[in-house]
């Protein structure tokens, strides 16, 4: 509903005391409905200040819609008490202590009815998963959006989202450190550290190596928390997939196609299948739109594509009839949920699912083939359903002092953009269907089989799945990495030998996309997507301490010992 529609004016309590078991104090700022009488509570719990315009929003929106809504400081941030332990970057944090504490101190608030929902996106949406196996008396519900269940469903095949991870921990983490600790070598605002970064620094922290020795004022006191993930980057440090069994409580699950966070899904996958109790395996939804990794801003244009109108969503409209059903007992606006509202692309519209991924997938393999000269959608690669017979390889050179550089959002956010930017680069294997004679739906997780060699002890594999538009507008729809290293284990890895076929199996990104008639099905294979995913030197030594960097000779195979492909989940019509 629109701000004129809202029920209530609002009244504000800024900077309320929160003790905490150790003694520890945070602080809340908390909107009432401007109304007598008792309401549910609402709590957010942010690191990035309750005072900035995002949170504001959401405060004074949902007390505008008849609850308590509060929004806190993390442990360490802004105006709360404490020290600061990222959750993304470790395990040993109090973030589940303090949810706990603060949800119960929310539900006695004077006007609270007892009955306590959680939202937020992002590190909002990890803070309400950390809490949720507590399980807190007084917590009722949840609307978790953009966060992944799995830290490796992010952070692919363990390969640093570094473009995302190092804006985020220079912009957004450490101006607020630097200023708590009294340190004057560098910005001590969010807006102040975004203009260095673009203007004066112009983003050559993101090249700079080795990321392990990283200056000091850089990150201020989120170096030692940064140096941490990278010598430890690959565990999950969020499990909640093992905690799903200990949570009992209702859960709205909203993410995007373009949110690096699409492993959201499996909150919802999850839960439903290993959820505490019946009540709450059975009471999980999921929505998924065409949106990148936001929580309010639910529109219709993102990057370079506009989804038409059928994509915008109201947050709050949402948000209400989620917490009306679970908070004041009313189910009517979420009566006819399914229990997963999808977006298809293309087609641009919403549909109706029962269960992830869909029973009526018809997975259908896409094989690569050419005559050695895939390089460059100019070149000769095809993606068939016929398998390979007697084909030549394809080879292509990574130059990691040459990446092949990301189109996405300046703070490092995945949108679609016409990715013929980068048709030119010969280290860009390209494979397409011909124009499709009718629309083919793809819905669902989608693996790709490679074959290939490499010069090197260590190197990547990035796979892109495009939609060609008849304008020759090429959409990316989604994408996945394979590190060499990490291609039979996380924990115990194994270099490769120089020159040596491997099969890799490639877990790429998951999407709902109709191609339309005349459109072609591209999947184009290099070796990085830089600042997306960080660089692999190719030299088989630690990328995060050594700054040595060599160039790797890769060859693709594809014939009939070696079929390359696709296996793309293929709705029926």
């Amino acid at each position: 509903m629109a701000q004129s529609d809202r029920y209530f004016g609002v009244k504000r309590e800024y900077n309320v005391p929160v003790p905490m078991r150790d003694g520890t104090v945070l602080r809340a700022d908390v909107y009432r409905p401007d109304a007598p009488g008792e309401y549910p509570v609402l709590l957010c719990r942010t690191p990035y200040s309750k005072k900035l315009d995002g949170s504001v929003e959401m405060g004074e929106g949902h007390a505008a819609n008849g609850y308590i809504t509060v929004v806190q400081d993390v442990r360490g941030r802004y105006e709360s008490d404490g020290a600061f332990r990222p959750g993304f970057y470790r395990a040993d944090v109090n973030d589940a202590e303090d949810g706990y504490d603060t949800v119960e101190w929310a539900a006695r608030l004077p006007g609270s009815t007892g009955r306590v929902g959680t939202f937020g996106n992002s590190y909002a949406g990890w803070t309400q998963w950390a809490l949720a196996p507590t399980r807190p008396p007084s917590l009722t519900t949840m609307y978790a959006s953009g966060i992944a269940a799995n830290l490796l469903d992010r952070e692919l095949s363990a390969v640093l989202r570094l473009g995302r991870v190092l804006w985020w921990s220079v912009n957004t983490l450490a101006p607020d450190a630097r200023r708590r600790a009294g340190r004057t070598d560098g910005p001590l605002t969010v807006d102040d550290a975004q203009l260095i970064w673009e203007e004066q620094d112009r983003s050559k922290w993101l090249w700079y190596l080795p990321l392990l020795d990283l200056p000091d004022d850089v990150l201020s006191d989120i170096a030692p928390h940064f140096r941490y993930w990278l010598e430890d980057h690959t565990l999950d440090h969020f499990g909640f997939l093992e905690q799903h069994q200990q949570v009992n409580v209702p859960v709205l699950s909203v993410t995007g196609w373009y949110d690096q966070q699409i492993g959201t899904i499996k909150q919802f996958t999850g839960m439903s299948a290993n959820g505490m109790t019946p009540h709450a395996r059975a009471n999980q939804k999921l929505i998924v739109g065409p949106w990148t990794h936001t929580a309010v801003d639910l529109h219709r244009s993102v990057g370079s594509v506009d989804f038409g109108p059928a994509a915008v969503r109201d947050y709050f409209a949402i948000a209400d009839a989620w917490y009306r059903a679970w908070l004041k007992d009313d189910p009517s606006g979420i009566a006819d949920w399914p229990p997963i509202q999808l977006f298809v692309m293309g087609a641009n519209t919403w549909r109706g699912e029962n269960e992830w991924p869909l029973a009526r997938t018809q997975y259908t393999d896409f094989f690569l083939h050419s005559g050695g000269d895939a390089n460059t959608p100019a070149g000769d690669g095809v993606l068939s359903r016929d398998p390979p017979t007697a084909e030549p390889p394809d080879r292509f050179t990574y130059d990691p002092r040459d990446p092949v550089m990301t189109l996405y959002s300046g703070p490092g956010q995945q949108e679609p953009h016409d990715q013929s930017a980068l048709a030119h680069r010969r280290d860009i294997l390209t494979y397409a269907t011909p124009p499709l004679e009718k629309p083919l739906e793809v819905t669902g997780p989608i693996t790709v089989q490679l074959w290939a060699a490499s010069s090197a002890r260590d190197t990547d594999f990035v796979v892109k799945l495009i939609d060609v538009w008849l304008d020759g507008f090429a959409q990316e729809l989604c994408h996945g990495i394979v590190r060499a290293r990490y291609r039979e284990s996380y924990s115990e890895p194994t270099l490769i030998e120089p020159d040596a076929v491997y099969q890799y199996t490639i877990q790429m990104n998951p999407t709902s996309n109709c191609f339309k008639a005349g459109h072609r099905i591209r999947l184009d294979i290099s070796s990085s997507d830089f600042p997306n995913f960080d660089r692999n030197h190719n030299t088989g030594r630690d990328d995060y301490a050594d700054a040595t960097l060599v160039t790797a000779r890769q060859t693709v195979f594809h014939d009939h010992a070696r079929p390359s492909h696709v296996t793309l989940p293929v709705i029926p019509r």
